[in-house]
């Protein structure tokens, strides 16, 4: 969707431009059917411009991204463990309902043109339908059953043959004929579609009136240079000035702006050397051309080496299937009829060549946006997709996001993996949320080891001053001993992930006070494994409710011994996080029911 509306706002901007083009420089000219290709083209081009774009035109543009000295950066793929959760709370974000109001208000009134159209267009038919088929000097027209100003829709001509002396007839038929001989129609047809989707647009109700008013003035051009005198045809348009037109999607022989027409018709010829002023355009369109191939780069050409030398680490993986249930009943969520979505498997979804492959295709995938390196912007981006029961991604998402760059670049690498192999539940195949959390890091310097950062500081100053990091990321102990983020081999539990999983299903306890007052939610917890393997420091990151917390921090407490992480072969104190979701449903609201506990560092 979020797509769908950039597109729409390019396609917006660049016929804004356009208009104003034709404002200023063409829309007092008498070159007719030039302008009539111009507005017609600019309309298409400006439809069809976001698709297509040259990223190899971003590289030999000296100002597309061009950079004043060496940078260094990093993306740190966060430590990634596993989510055990019963049925979860669904938390909408205000930003999720707004977007939801705009949505929903932009396609009940682009329905509500669309239906006008439609009435429009079966208005034509009846009139059709309940006309009289007459020859006139000729050629076929319709006669309406009731008193109508002229008009034409395509090959149908409709004149009220009675109403009109024979001189008045002649001149009626020579305009509707230019309408249906050069298909104006079409243009007609083509600025209502516009109006339909782009109805928010000024600029576009705008560019319609001047397709519809240029070609009137065709059809007025073509009357004159038949010999028709020129005052006895404005005064024939004159006298139907008071006549309101039949169908306002067709071609009426009497329409709004009567003055500007005979403005025009009275108007000198410009010479035919100003007609080269329409190379004007040229500029333009190249200028949008480059705008979406610079965008286009940005977003999926820039490589790491045009960023200098730009370094990549992935940190340390847990295999994960995004959630696993603990509570006796499946979680799912149903994102179409027959096709639910698992929070929960037996088998979790693994990537073709497992973790070590999943760390591959990230560290040779992601690219730092050039932008957020300008900015010195960084943090953790936590994206969540679906694999299907095919193995394909789908329904990639930000669940919480950075700035849009960063962003978009989490997506776009989940959307670029291959098809993975799918989870499992009761031995077939199910669609499974995973949860992933991308951090994207900018070196202060170029040191391959940062600075200790003091045990006393808060996290959030800890992970500010993680930025300086280039290699591997690390806190130290009061007594002096470092904290790792990330590490070669990650810590694990005894017995793996299902090990941990059965922990964890038979220690959590939701606590009978929290049950009472229907307290849910997820609290974050971090603590260090430490390299002798047991368990410290554990402390709440986000917390719900007391109750919650301490039984949080209890369950974490409890855990026997891990096998610890190491670097450079030496086992080392790490950092874990773990999000523990407390989550309230049916069934299972008696005494010792069990929470969940999860993911990801962040």
């Amino acid at each position: 969707m979020q797509a769908f509306f950039i597109y729409l706002l390019q396609v917006n901007i660049a016929l804004a431009l356009f208009y104003l083009l034709y404002a200023v420089a063409f829309k007092r000219d008498t070159f007719f059917r030039l302008r009539r290709l111009f507005l017609l083209s600019v309309i298409l081009f400006s439809l069809l411009y976001p698709f297509f774009a040259l990223p190899a035109l971003a590289e030999v543009l000296p100002f597309s991204f061009s950079r004043g000295e060496e940078v260094r950066s990093e993306v740190l793929i966060g430590t990634v463990g596993w989510e055990v959760m019963g049925d979860e709370e669904v938390v909408v974000s205000s930003s999720i309902l707004w977007i939801t109001v705009f949505v929903t208000l932009y396609w009940i009134v682009t329905a509500t043109f669309i239906l006008r159209f439609l009435v429009q267009l079966f208005s034509v038919y009846r009139v059709w339908k309940r006309s009289e088929r007459r020859l006139l000097m000729g050629n076929v027209v319709y006669r309406p059953a009731k008193e109508v100003t002229p008009f034409s829709f395509f090959n149908w001509i409709f004149i009220d043959t009675d109403a009109y002396s024979e001189q008045e007839l002649q001149q009626i038929l020579l305009h509707e004929n230019t309408h249906v001989k050069q298909w104006h129609s079409i243009d007609v047809v083509i600025t209502e579609l516009l109006c339909l989707f782009f109805w928010w647009n000024p600029f576009t109700w705008l560019l319609k009136r001047e397709v519809i008013m240029n070609l009137e003035y065709l059809a007025d051009s073509h009357v004159l240079h038949e010999g028709v005198d020129s005052r006895e045809y404005q005064y024939h348009l004159l006298r139907l000035t008071y006549h309101e037109p039949a169908v306002p999607i067709a071609n009426n022989f009497n329409v709004s702006q009567l003055k500007q027409r005979i403005m025009m018709m009275n108007k000198t010829k410009s010479p035919a050397l100003r007609a080269a002023k329409y190379l004007l355009a040229l500029p333009l369109l190249f200028l949008f051309v480059v705008a979406n191939s610079l965008y286009a780069g940005q977003d999926e050409t820039d490589h790491l080496s045009e960023i200098g030398s730009e370094k990549i680490e992935v940190g340390a993986l847990l295999p994960m299937n995004g959630e696993v249930t603990t509570v006796t009943q499946e979680s799912s969520i149903n994102q179409e009829p027959g096709e639910p979505i698992f929070q929960a498997v037996e088998n979790a979804p693994e990537f073709p060549g497992g973790v070590e492959a999943l760390m591959k295709f990230l560290s040779e995938n992601i690219r730092y946006p050039v932008i957020a390196i300008d900015h010195g912007i960084q943090g953790r981006v936590i994206v969540r997709f679906v694999v299907s029961k095919t193995g394909k991604i789908s329904n990639v998402e930000v669940m919480r996001g950075v700035d849009p760059s960063l962003d978009r670049e989490a997506v776009r690498v989940v959307e670029a993996m291959p098809a993975w192999k799918p989870g499992a539940q009761k031995g077939e195949a199910v669609n499974v949320y995973y949860t992933l959390p991308i951090v994207f890091k900018l070196p202060a310097d170029t040191k391959k080891e940062s600075q200790p950062v003091d045990a006393g500081k808060s996290d959030g100053e800890k992970r500010s001053d993680e930025s300086g990091v280039s290699q591997k990321s690390v806190i130290v102990f009061d007594s002096g001993e470092r904290v790792y983020e990330t590490v070669d081999v990650a810590p694990e539990f005894p017995g793996g992930v299902n090990g941990l999983m059965q922990f964890l299903s038979e220690n959590i306890r939701y606590p009978v006070e929290a049950q009472e007052k229907g307290v849910q939610g997820r609290v974050i917890c971090r603590f260090v494994v430490k390299k002798d393997g047991s368990t410290s420091n554990v402390e709440v990151l986000r917390g719900v409710d007391p109750s919650l917390d301490a039984e949080a921090i209890r369950v974490i407490e409890s855990m026997p011994a891990w096998k610890p992480g190491t670097q450079k072969g030496e086992a080392v104190n790490v950092h874990f996080t773990i999000p523990i979701q407390f989550s309230l449903s049916a069934g299972t609201k008696e005494d010792n029911q069990q929470g969940d506990a999860g993911k990801s560092d962040g």
